[in-house]
């Protein structure tokens, strides 16, 4: 019993740290990538390609851009994105609870996609399916009656 014990916590440590290290393999060259995106301004102008989604999802024209860093890196910079964005043109309140909800089912979309990669998900079920599942809440959301009473 002693045997298959100590063999369970050798599997158990061993195995944590192959997977730790498979996901660093992952994140680390993908922040870097992100962070090159940020200073030479690519995901501003991709946001400027992405306006006709505002509309889709009863946003404004300044809350794609937020919402787009939110979906590629994940919350914590989408969350200060959007505050510092905010600073500089003020965003309406409907839509931070809008963004908030979006952000909150497909948030960090490519470095989940790829954790759950290497956890042998299909990376395109994953990632098609939260994006369409964020979105049609969204949607739905930005038409409730509760949403729509919000105002700056």
């Amino acid at each position: 019993m002693s045997t298959s014990f100590d063999i369970i916590l050798r599997e158990i440590f061993f195995g944590g740290i192959g997977t730790a290290l498979n996901m660093l393999k992952i994140l680390i060259p993908l922040m870097i990538i992100v962070e090159i995106l940020l200073v030479y301004n690519v995901m501003e102008k991709v946001a400027d390609k992405l306006q006709f989604l505002a509309g889709a999802l009863g946003l404004e024209k300044q809350s794609v851009f937020p919402l787009l860093v939110g979906i590629v890196m994940g919350v914590t910079y989408g969350a200060g994105t959007l505050i510092e964005i905010n600073r500089k043109t003020p965003i309406p309140k409907r839509d931070f609870v809008l963004i908030g909800i979006f952000m909150f089912l497909c948030h960090g979309i490519i470095e989940t996609a790829f954790i759950f990669g290497v956890a042998g998900a299909n990376l395109a079920a994953v990632t098609v399916g939260r994006l369409v599942i964020a979105f049609a809440v969204t949607a739905a959301a930005a038409r409730l009656p509760a949403i729509r009473r919000i105002v700056k």
